[in-house]
Parts: C-alpha cells; structure tokens; sequence
C-alpha cells in the first residue's frame, strides 16, 4: 500500500487509543492535555473521518499528548525497576510493564468480541506501523557498539523524559 495510505491507517489506530490517553492524563491530573485529547477525538473522528485525517493538529494545532499508565505510576513516584525486553512488546521496564495491562483494558480493540479477529487487527496494526519505521532498528544496531545497553539506556531517558513532562 502507498505510503499515505499507511500513514492514514496508523492515524485512524492511533485515533482509537483515545481512552488511554484521556483516562492517564486525568490520573495524572493533566486536565489541559485531557481537554486537548477529547477535542482532538471529537475532531479527528467528524471532520478527520474516523481518525484517517489529523485535522485536529493539521488546521487547529492540537497536539497529541501521549500518555500511558506506566507514565502515570512514575509521574506519582513509582521507579522504573529492571529493564526487560518483551517479546513483541520490544523494550521496557518492570513499571511499563506492569503499566501495560491497565493500557490493555482500556485498548478498545480488545474488546473485538471474536478473538481472532482482535489478534487480526491487532497484527494489522503493528505489521502497519512497522511499515512505516523499515529500516530504523538496522540504522541504529550499525552504529551502536553494545546494541542491548544503547536500547536500555535510550528508553530509560527517553520515559524519565516523557514522565517529567
């Protein structure tokens, strides 16, 4: 599939995700940035059609703000713990990890009530993601000396990062 077409498809998944990301930034008492991801749903779901646009950032600069509940737990002090590499999940920590099955519950494509046609659009939506980043992973495992502590220690800053936020 062409690339526009891709991109469209990940923005109309990303556009799904909404519950995470309204349900976190209200635990972290991030009411702007709540407000910002109702407007941006309300917006990219009407006039985006069902999220295949962006016109909430394109037209009316609203930016998404991501949030997970690993975030949330480290946003009220919850350190990291060990560093894991999942399977599938690819680089996380004990906290993220755990984080991810709040994440899960909230994730309305689970609740597709035939199972196999959520593990479908659940593949179908990484297979496009991963699409649209060919190439990446090669581009940094060339260049890094230790590729398992370059991968540790770029998501660790990367989540203090986004948690300080």
């Amino acid at each position: 599939m062409p690339e526009p077409g891709r991109l469209a498809i990940n923005r109309c998944f990303r556009n799904l995700m909404f519950p995470i990301r309204l349900a976190n930034n209200l635990l972290q008492l991030k009411f702007k940035n709540a407000g910002i991801e109702t407007l941006r749903f309300g917006v990219n779901t009407t006039i985006g059609v069902l999220g295949f646009g962006d016109p909430a950032r394109s037209y009316f600069n609203l930016n998404p703000c991501k949030e997970d509940f690993g975030q949330t737990l480290g946003r009220y002090g919850i350190g990291g713990g060990f560093h894991i590499v999942l399977p599938v999940f690819g680089p996380s920590n004990l906290r993220d990890a755990i984080g991810k099955v709040p994440d899960y519950f909230l994730n309305p494509i689970n609740y597709i009530e035939d199972g196999y046609a959520a593990i479908g659009v659940n593949a179908f939506d990484r297979e496009n993601y991963g699409s649209l980043h060919i190439g990446e992973y090669e581009a940094i495992q060339k260049d890094a000396l230790d590729f398992y502590i370059l991968m540790r220690d770029s998501y660790e800053q990367n989540r203090k990062m986004r948690i300080k936020e």
